[in-house]
């Protein structure tokens, strides 16, 4: 059997995901684009100017932990390096400013970044990335 069938075996398709993102995270942002430009074969020249990630297993968010009374379950079904589209049935207003807290599947590395709602849509909000924090 072949080191890559053997491998196979022992991951299943989250975990490889979540080793790969971690491994990404790490590195520095030079290196990251260098990847890309390696891996990107697509010649994608669409409208959107980041690709998206489309994510199997919805992430888990928190939007405005401080403010927040009662935490809600959101979900980021999509995101990209300028945002993310998060899954929600509350009511939120296009140009409120937000802050948005999570952490990568199987990193303990949690991400806090403020953003602007750019779009509204029945079955959630599309966010624009202004800054990250730590």
């Amino acid at each position: 059997m072949s080191l890559k069938k053997a491998r196979m075996k022992n991951f299943d398709e989250i975990e490889i995901t979540s080793r790969l993102l971690n491994i990404i995270l790490e590195m520095p942002v030079e290196q990251q684009l260098d990847l890309l430009d390696r891996l990107d074969i697509s010649g994608y020249e669409g409208a959107r100017r980041y690709a998206r990630t489309y994510l199997k297993n919805p992430w888990i968010v928190l939007i405005d932990p401080e403010k927040e009374k009662m935490p809600y379950d959101y979900f980021i079904k999509d995101i990209s390096r300028c945002g993310m589209f998060i899954e929600t049935s509350q009511s939120f207003s296009v140009s409120q400013k937000i802050t948005i807290q999570f952490q990568v599947p199987a990193s303990k590395k949690v991400f806090k970044i403020m953003g602007e709602i750019v779009r509204r849509q029945k079955n959630g909000i599309g966010i624009k990335f202004n800054r990250l924090s730590h």
